[in-house]
């Protein structure tokens, strides 16, 4: 007998439906709970706020005991759903401050190193598929230097009005930069200084994204 897809998905769907609603004679309130009980046996949450800037959102910090209630390590870092702020979200900072920060053990002051953080400056070359170690030194002049090479092959120095006259305008329009919200006053008042002093147009804040 040929089934047509119409009819194969009403007889699935109706089966489906029937168990649905038919009561089957399992109790499976004794499992439920017993797999919440797996997911969080052992797991102590601790509410936190997040250090990276001033909007206070809060963060949970997951910890393992062993059975007798003994801190063993850090597990995870998540928002938190309670903090009338973030209402459980986080930004891209915040989300990921257990692979990118380094942290330090309330109960130890030792430092928790996740194994999927990034320790060492990682580069790309253009086309290659593949990242390469590289020193900070290495990292630091090549930024320069790219800095540098953008900054001289798109320098406006003048530009002419509607009315055929000149002004002076010392801008580069290639480059832009993006600040962290971890920084004080101070260091954004030098930062904004040296980007200002480059020429630069597009500044821009982690907070504003």
């Amino acid at each position: 007998m040929k089934v047509t897809r119409r009819q194969f998905l009403k007889v699935t769907g109706a089966t489906a439906a029937t168990f649905a609603v038919v009561e089957l004679g399992f109790d499976l309130n004794a499992t439920a709970s017993a797999i919440k009980e797996l997911r969080t046996k052992n797991v102590t949450p601790v509410p936190t706020v997040c250090p990276y800037c001033a909007s206070g959102c809060g963060l949970v910090v997951y910890s393992q005991t062993d059975s007798s209630g003994k801190y063993e390590k850090l597990l995870s870092i998540q928002g938190d759903p309670d903090n009338p702020i973030n209402m459980g979200g986080a930004c891209s900072k915040g989300a990921a401050m257990f692979n990118l920060r380094e942290i330090y053990d309330p109960h130890n002051g030792e430092q928790v190193v996740n194994p999927k953080r990034v320790a060492k400056p990682l580069y790309r070359a253009p086309g290659s598929d593949k990242w390469e170690e590289k020193d900070w030194d290495w990292m630091l002049d090549e930024i320069a230097k790219r800095v540098k090479e953008t900054r001289d092959a798109s320098f406006i120095h003048k530009e002419k009005l509607e009315d055929g006259t000149e002004v002076i305008v010392n801008r580069t329009e290639r480059i832009g930069s993006i600040g962290g919200s971890g920084l004080d006053n101070e260091e954004c008042y030098l930062h904004s200084k040296l980007m200002r002093a480059l020429g630069l147009v597009y500044l821009e804040t982690q907070a504003r994204i």
